[in-house]
């Protein structure tokens, strides 16, 4: 992932980088710090399927960021997802279905259902708590599904349409026995290549009713 190339290249500067340039050292030493604060967590998983990867924290019981390209194009045959459920992803201590009873969070898909369902393999894997957080049905229904359906469209006109999805989190939490973390926002953000040049838009959306609001309302411009 591009974190880790970017924690790499600044392992390597510490190493090339003279002592004439300390405040250098120091914002890479940070860094590395905080990398290594990271992979050393035992809440912090690392999982990796066919159509996406993700970095999970147990703890959340919450995706912290889900990566994916999409491959489906729009003309492609779609199976449907009638009677397929959420599953738990195999060996991990993750959310359930508990969470998301009785209050007004969706079990939100971050790689999307719909843009895997070329193949009823892929449009299966989406279902599972690896691949889902806790986000508001308003947002989930509205302008989060608005944008789906954009890169989907994208993807009719570009190849490698790439998605990254970052969650931050509130202090609230499910009130069920094993409670999961409540995202206070996501951030979306989705690469393409248009005439030879690499294009990036990036959206951050609040975890909130967002009912009759457009997607383009939260460009981060």
């Amino acid at each position: 992932m591009k974190k880790l190339i970017n924690i790499l290249t600044a392992l390597f500067l510490l190493t090339v980088i003279s002592s004439a340039q300390p405040h250098v050292m120091t914002a890479l030493e940070d860094e590395v710090s905080n990398f290594n604060t990271i992979i050393q967590s035992e809440n912090i998983v690392e999982i990796k399927t066919d159509i996406y990867e993700a970095i999970y924290n147990i703890e959340y019981q919450q995706p912290l960021v889900v990566d994916y390209t999409i491959f489906c194009r729009p003309e492609s045959p779609s199976y449907e997802r009638d009677g397929i459920s959420f599953k738990a992803y195999p060996g991990l201590s993750g959310s359930s279905s508990s969470d998301y009873a009785g209050n007004v969070y969706d079990k939100g898909h971050m790689a999307p259902a719909n843009t895997f369902a070329c193949k009823e393999e892929w449009l299966r894997m989406t279902f599972s708590y690896a691949n889902c957080a806790l986000q508001h049905q308003g947002l989930n229904r509205g302008a989060w599904a608005q944008l789906e359906r954009f890169e989907r469209n994208l993807a009719g006109l570009y190849y490698d349409i790439d998605v990254r999805i970052e969650l931050f989190f509130s202090d609230k939490w499910t009130t069920n026995s094993d409670p999961a973390r409540i995202p206070s926002s996501f951030v979306k953000s989705i690469t393409w290549t248009e005439d030879g040049k690499e294009r990036t838009i990036s959206f951050d959306f609040p975890n909130e009713d967002t009912t009759g609001r457009s997607f383009w309302e939260f460009l981060i411009k």
